[in-house]
């Protein structure tokens, strides 16, 4: 018996109904694994209390990661987080979804996950076409929680995390470090963030 819902989407030419399967899941408090550019990845609804609890206690066990927010451009991370002109050229030439960027958040973002307003947050986006597709459908970012080892084939997920629903693209190239760009000098390298390689922010 499954250990959770599997659907398999073309990698490509994501299928349209798929797709809204997954969102409806997602609307229904599901947390879910979702392919980007430093491996699946977990993701939820930022209003979802119960699923995001979940998804911090199970992607970020250490406490040490600040909130990931998955974004579908940087017209909706703009809603969120504090961007300014320089922070928004640097993102703009990284869209592929290979780096993450350390910015403060906006009092949209639930109290209960950042503690306060201008409290650091990592934007994150997917660099997959089905992950962008289920992105337009939801028309809203999500909390997202990267492991601490890359999970780049579904079946490397560990079952501890009691997973609802997986967008299942087959496995994705090897990944390395998620490269973090502290765009406001917020982000301290910690020792439990392994994967995290941080870098100076390019010159625009």
């Amino acid at each position: 018996m499954a250990r959770f819902l599997r659907y398999e989407v073309h990698p490509d030419n994501p299928q349209s109904r798929l797709l809204q399967s997954i969102a409806l899941q997602l609307r229904g408090g599901a947390v879910a694994a979702l392919p980007t550019a430093a491996g699946y990845g977990l993701a939820c609804r930022l209003d979802d209390k119960l699923a995001s609890d979940r998804l911090r206690r199970h992607a970020d066990r250490a406490g040490r990661a600040p909130v990931g927010l998955l974004c579908r451009d940087l017209a909706q991370a703009a809603n969120y987080l504090q961007i300014g002109n320089h922070a928004f050229r640097v993102i703009r030439a990284a869209l592929d979804g290979t780096q993450s960027f350390a910015l403060p958040s906006t009092r949209r973002l639930p109290r209960r996950l950042v503690g306060s307003p201008g409290a650091v947050s990592l934007l994150h986006f997917s660099g997959h076409v089905a992950a962008q597709g289920l992105m337009a459908l939801l028309d809203e970012p999500l909390l997202i929680g990267l492991p601490s080892t890359v999970a780049s084939d579904i079946e490397q997920l560990p079952s501890a995390w009691q997973l609802d629903v997986a967008l299942d693209v087959g496995a994705l190239p090897a990944a390395g470090a998620v490269e973090v760009v502290d765009l406001h000098g917020l982000l301290q390298p910690r020792p439990g963030l392994s994967r995290w390689q941080f870098l100076e922010p390019a010159l625009a």
